[in-house]
């Protein structure tokens, strides 16, 4: 009984697999001419220009006068005519300087590309021409995993 048990768990096993094995053997990878790329990209910013305010702190310094003094100078005789000629001189004493910062603006333009999300691809394998969207610049050719006829791309 045990015997007629382990052979009929064979052949069923072996019925079984068939069909699976089958399917693997009609399953490979091939490589697909690549007829036309299209750029699938986000409508969001697409080409447009935003303008933002870029703000900075500038020092800005000050001079503060002190007190101005008038003082006046020796007497200079003017040996031609005998007159005695006054002179004073104007002086600033105790001036000070200081430093402080003002935010000053300005508008500056960002130009907004358009980001690439995708790739529309159509390639032709075997007399046929497919389409799908993956996410990177195939170039001039593609890897397609061929399943039983039906063909996609492998990425």
């Amino acid at each position: 009984m045990k015997r007629v048990n382990l052979v009929a768990i064979a052949v069923l096993g072996t019925l079984l697999a068939g069909p699976a094995l089958a399917r693997y053997e009609n399953s490979f990878f091939d490589y697909a001419r690549v007829l036309s790329v299209d750029r699938v990209a986000t409508q969001a910013g697409n080409g447009e220009n935003v303008i933002r305010e870029d703000c900075r702190q500038e020092p800005v310094d000050q001079h503060h006068p002190g007190m101005v003094v008038q003082r006046e100078l020796p007497p200079v005789v003017d040996e031609a005519t005998g007159e005695r000629i006054v002179t004073t001189r104007t002086e600033e004493v105790d001036g000070y300087d200081t430093r402080s910062y003002q935010e000053r603006c300005s508008a500056q333009t960002e130009y907004r590309q358009p980001q690439t999300v995708a790739f529309d691809v159509v390639y032709r394998y075997n007399h046929q021409d497919y389409h799908d969207r993956i996410g990177h610049n195939p170039g001039s050719r593609v890897r397609v995993h061929v399943d039983n006829g039906y063909v996609e791309i492998a990425e």
